[in-house]
C-alpha cells in the first residue's frame, strides 16, 4: 500500500494528526507513505501512484483543481478533522473561515470516502456532511524528544496555548494570583508572543496588570515549532486548561490533557465537552462553577506528582498511539479495498 499526505504546513494539527502517526505506520506496518509540505507541487503529484490520499480539513486553493483528478483516476481520499469549522467571532480567524474555508470544508467532508475525527463530539457534527466516520482519538509519540526534557524550574502552575484561546483565558481572572502567593508558586504562560495585542489581553487575564507591571510570579515562554513545543511542560507542575462552554469549543479535543500526561504531570479543566470525556481519569480535576480553589488543595496535599502518574496511565492505556494506529491501517485497508 502507497499513501500520500498532502500537509498544509508543519503545524500543530499536521504534525500530531498526519506526520507523526503515518512515520510510525510506515515502520510498523511497512506501508509508504509519502509527504508533500508544499501546496505549489500538489498540481503535479503522480497521484495515479497512490493507493489512498490523506490530509486536513481541505486543501487550499487547489481543492476544486485537486478533488475531480482523484475522482476520476478513482483514488479514495480521507480526511481527518481534529475541530469545527464554524469559527466564533473572537477567534482571529473567523472572518477568512466564514469567506474561504468553511465551505471548502464542508464539501471535502462530503467527498471523502472516510472521514476521522478525535472525539465522539465531532463525529455527531461530521456525519451530518458524512455517515462513513471513525473516531481516531489523539495520541502523543512519547519517544519523541520534546517529551522527555528535563528541566529545573520552581513550583509552577503552568498554561500551554495560542491566540484562539484568549476567552478562554479569561476564565481565570482573579483566580490565580491568590494560589501563587499563597503557595509561592510561579504561573508559566507558554506560546506568548511579544507586541501583540491579543497576547497582551490574555496576560492581563492572568495578572490583573498590564505588561509593564508584570508581577515576580508570572512568567512566559515564546511560542516554538510543533515538534519543540512539549519541552514546556518541563517547567511546569500543574497544567490548567480552561475552555468556555461554547459550540466551538465542544468539538475541539482532549489534546491538552494528553500532553500533561506526557510529563506525568496532573491537569485542571474547564467541566465542559470534550474534556468531560476523560470523567474517568483520576488524574485530571473538573473545575465546576469557574472555581479553581482546589489548585491550592492539591499543592498543599503533596500528592501533585502522585496524582500526575495517575493521568500519565490513564492517557497511555486510553490515547496509546500503537494502539490508534491499529484503527489508523484498518480505516486504510478497508478504504483501499
Amino acid at each position: 500500500m502507497r499513501v500520500l499526505l498532502l500537509l498544509d504546513g508543519m503545524n500543530g494539527v499536521s504534525f500530531h494528526r498526519l506526520y507523526t502517526p503515518y512515520v510510525k505506520i510506515q515502520i510498523d506496518y511497512g506501508i509508504t507513505v509519502d509527504v508533500s509540505v508544499d501546496q505549489n507541487e500538489w498540481a503535479d503529484l503522480p497521484f495515479e501512484k497512490y493507493d489512498c490520499v490523506v490530509f486536513n480539513r481541505w486543501l487550499g486553493k487547489l481543492q476544486y483543481n485537486i478533488l475531480p483528478v482523484l475522482a476520476k483516476k478513482k483514488i479514495p481520499f480521507i480526511v481527518d478533522i481534529d475541530d469545527y469549522w464554524v469559527l466564533p467571532k473572537y477567534n482571529p480567524a473567523y472572518k477568512f473561515y466564514r469567506a474561504y474555508i468553511k465551505n471548502g470544508i464542508k464539501d471535502s467532508l462530503h467527498y471523502a470516502d472516510a472521514v476521522m475525527v478525535t472525539t465522539p463530539q465531532l463525529e455527531e457534527k461530521v456525519k451530518e456532511f458524512n455517515t462513513n466516520v471513525t473516531i481516531i482519538p489523539n495520541a502523543l509519540d512519547y519517544n519523541q524528544s520534546q517529551w522527555k526534557a528535563e528541566t529545573e524550574h520552581p513550583f509552577t502552575i503552568g498554561w500551554v496555548g495560542g491566540l484562539s484561546h484568549t476567552e478562554d483565558l479569561k476564565l481565570l481572572t482573579n483566580k490565580i494570583k491568590p494560589i501563587c502567593e499563597e503557595y509561592g508558586a510561579r504561573f508559566l504562560m507558554c506560546g506568548f508572543h511579544e507586541n501583540v495585542p491579543d497576547w497582551a489581553t490574555m496576560e492581563k487575564a492572568i495578572t490583573g496588570e498590564p505588561r509593564h507591571k508584570r508581577p515576580e510570579w508570572f512568567q512566559t515562554r515564546v511560542g516554538t515549532k510543533a515538534n519543540e513545543f512539549g519541552k514546556y511542560y518541563s517547567e511546569i507542575d500543574i497544567c490548567l486548561a480552561p475552555l468556555q462552554k461554547t459550540q466551538f469549543n465542544r468539538y475541539k479535543s482532549e489534546l491538552k490533557i494528553l500532553e500533561a500526561a506526557a510529563y506525568k504531570l496532573p491537569i485542571f479543566v474547564s467541566a465542559v465537552e470534550p474534556y468531560t470525556n476523560h470523567r474517568d481519569n483520576l488524574g485530571c480535576f473538573f473545575v465546576k462553577n469557574n472555581d479553581w480553589s482546589e489548585i491550592g488543595k492539591l499543592i498543599k496535599s503533596d500528592k501533585v506528582k502522585e496524582v500526575g502518574e495517575i493521568n500519565y496511565q490513564y492517557c497511555n492505556q486510553h490515547h496509546n498511539l500503537d494502539t490508534i494506529n491499529k484503527k489508523r491501517v484498518d480505516l486504510l485497508r478497508k478504504v483501499c479495498k
